[in-house]
């Protein structure tokens, strides 16, 4: 279930034990290699998650390095003396107009429960804020005369050169790539093209089958289109980062994701509500397991901005086949992980202003559909997938690569895109820039790089 006013996602985290660290230390920095440090024991864990349910607290999940949890508002501002309000977001953000957050007020008080000696037992307890869809979406039927639109699967296939990689007998057979979104519907075009999907939900969310805002089926439609032959499974989610955990547990090959947070900007350092995303996020890919990312519209996203992530841009291509950087996507240096620029390579995505670009299914009457289920999407939201389908195809070609080996087989086979400049006015040029990071992904020539 999301977050509202009323409604409180949030994720605990224990004491350390001695000899560990606290991710809230000022000295903290997580990585793949030292995670062990910031994972504290899991009978700890659940001695705490037990004493949470034990006080009317939901427990949700129990994790490596945090408790996912949830109660209502009055509840959270009893149990933590605390008082939620509405958060005032800086304008830089660049955040949709009605997008809300709702946190602790810094100005009051805050205490960790003293029942159960849970003040002993946990550091922090913080809410969990709802990420942003990095998409522009538009309802529209899939015949259309008002302007140039793509079409799933065959331009996408043919504009990321996959489509000579799936002649080659690569379809991505056998791997599994695993979406955290608003939901999978089971689309009659999914049917109609065979494709393995399933879809499931994390423990706060309902309903897996259904999708009645439209993104999460939209956008797995484009990992389909460059690796047709996936097992996909698609996880409905509700606290962002319990759907993570959630995903990590399904022990797929990728995760894709098109959200983020517009928090990283300049003069800014990672908040403490974000750390338990972070180590979920760390804790996928010690596993093994490729994360993928939208960079954002305009946004300073993270998690796209870890350097542990394939972090996705836009380019557009146009219907004479010029290739630029496009106006709508993100493209800047990291604040928070010094030396880190974003993006790394870059999918598929219009221009603004209305940014329309590739015609996908809904479901039938969900916020994005007016014209008989399908809908017009663009954004880095739309890139991610395709990318995190190339990310599959390499994966069936060589199932030892690891996230790191992936990475670099896209950036160092992307086609170079020298036009165009990006959202935080980053012009393209000859060789890596911070308008479409590498260039464009293109499946055959980093398959060719295996073969």
């Amino acid at each position: 279930m999301a977050n509202t006013p009323n409604y409180i996602n949030f994720e605990v985290v224990v004491t350390p034990e001695k000899g560990k660290k606290s991710v809230f230390d000022k000295n903290a920095f997580p990585g793949v290699s030292n995670l062990d440090l910031y994972t504290p024991p899991m009978n700890k864990n659940i001695e705490v998650a037990q004493k949470l349910q034990r006080n009317g607290i939901e427990v949700h999940h129990i994790g490596e390095f945090s408790i996912s949890a949830a109660c209502d508002k009055d509840k959270f501002e009893a149990f933590f003396g605390t008082v939620i309000k509405k958060v005032k977001l800086p304008s830089a953000a660049n955040v949709p107009a009605d997008y809300e957050m709702y946190a602790p007020d810094k100005s009051s008080p805050w205490e960790l429960p003293k029942v159960d000696s849970l003040d002993t037992l946990i550091t922090g307890a913080y809410v969990q804020h709802d990420p942003i869809l990095f998409a522009d979406e538009r309802p529209l039927p899939p015949m259309w005369a008002d302007k140039f639109r793509l079409r799933v699967p065959v331009d996408i296939a043919q504009l990321l050169q996959a489509s000579s990689v799936h002649k080659r007998g690569f379809t991505g057979k056998g791997v599994k790539v695993a979406m955290v979104d608003t939901g999978f519907y089971r689309h009659p075009y999914f049917i109609e093209q065979g494709y393995n999907f399933l879809a499931v939900t994390a423990p706060d969310a309902l309903d897996h089958t259904s999708d009645d805002h439209g993104h999460g089926t939209g956008e797995c439609a484009n990992v389909f289109a460059t690796a047709p032959g996936v097992n996909f499974v698609g996880v409905k989610m509700g606290n962002a980062t319990l759907a993570i955990k959630t995903a990590t547990e399904l022990k797929p090959d990728i995760i894709t994701n098109s959200w983020g947070y517009s928090v990283d900007l300049p003069n800014t350092s990672m908040p403490n509500w974000l750390k338990p995303l972070h180590l979920a996020i760390l804790g996928a890919v010690k596993r093994g397991i490729t994360v993928v990312f939208s960079a954002g519209n305009g946004h300073y996203g993270f998690p796209g901005s870890m350097p542990e992530v394939i972090s996705v841009g836009g380019v557009v291509v146009e219907s004479d086949l010029s290739y630029s950087a496009t106006n709508y996507t993100s493209g800047f240096k990291s604040t928070w992980f010094p030396g880190r620029n974003v993006p790394d390579v870059s999918g598929l995505c219009g221009t603004q202003p209305s940014a329309d670009y590739i015609v996908l299914p809904v479901q039938k009457g969900a916020v994005l559909d007016k014209s008989d289920g399908w809908g017009a999407f663009s954004g880095t939201s739309a890139a991610a997938p395709m990318v995190a389908g190339v990310c599959a195809l390499l994966k069936e070609a060589n199932p030892l690569l690891r996230p790191e080996d992936i990475k670099n087989l896209l950036k160092y086979t992307a086609r170079d895109i020298t036009q165009g400049m990006n959202a935080h006015n980053e012009e393209a040029r000859p060789g890596p820039d911070l308008a479409t990071g590498f260039g464009l992904v293109d499946a055959c020539r980093a398959i060719e790089s295996l073969t």
